[in-house]
């Protein structure tokens, strides 16, 4: 139905796959002869962690695979959960417990604004950044290579980390899916009420990101 060939496909299909496979690979070479199980769980977190550089956005702190593995550190909702009900990769962000727990039900940059420079329970070593410092890193991450996918997911996530007040309510991914996926059933619809025309109307079907930015 896209118009593509098969080669075409075959070629973007590998393109999205690639940020997977590549992650899958890391963390294979990070656990080589240790007999540990990659499951989907990890290599979603892991993808998370690729795109931020496997720094903590919130204080700049690094971790490794392990602490993946051993949830030393885990997700958070860069928009609270209560507010923009996603689990979308480009709504997550890897930190650590106590400062996930430290940030509650607070947008990313309202938390470093209120929080800047504290210390975090529980984790006394680490302090967060500096507004303009969270800023700067937040702009500098990368969002420019791999899939037309992976460029989204991650200027997404940036937007996310720079948004201050969450108020209208967005499209998220599975909305922008099912409004997709509605809108071609209703294009085959419309279509087929003009199967017999002689000159048929072009009848094109918008994309659910389309419409959720309309």
């Amino acid at each position: 139905l896209s118009g593509r060939t098969a080669q075409e496909v075959a070629k973007d299909q590998g393109q999205r796959l690639a940020n997977f496979k590549s992650v899958t690979k890391k963390l294979e070479d990070a656990f080589i002869g240790q007999n540990i199980k990659i499951g989907p769980g990890l290599i979603r977190k892991a993808r998370i962690a690729e795109d931020l550089g496997w720094t903590c956005p919130y204080t700049g702190k690094c971790y490794d695979a392990f602490d993946l593995l051993h949830r030393r550190v885990d997700l958070d909702h860069i928009i609270p959960r209560s507010l923009r009900p996603s689990d979308s990769l480009d709504s997550l962000v890897v930190t650590f417990p106590e400062v996930n727990r430290m940030k509650g039900k607070r947008t990313a940059i309202q938390f470093i604004d209120e929080d800047q420079s504290r210390s975090v329970p529980g984790l006394p070593q680490l302090h967060l950044k500096q507004p303009t410092l969270f800023l700067k890193d937040v702009i500098a991450l990368e969002s420019f290579k791999g899939h037309d996918d992976d460029k989204t997911r991650k200027k997404n996530r940036k937007r996310l980390l720079q948004l201050r007040d969450y108020v209208e309510k967005e499209f998220t991914p599975g909305d922008l899916t099912k409004t997709s996926q509605l809108v071609r059933l209703s294009a085959q619809g419309l279509q087929n009420s003009y199967r017999d025309a002689t000159q048929p109307p072009v009848i094109t079907s918008l994309p659910g990101s389309v419409t959720g930015a309309i």
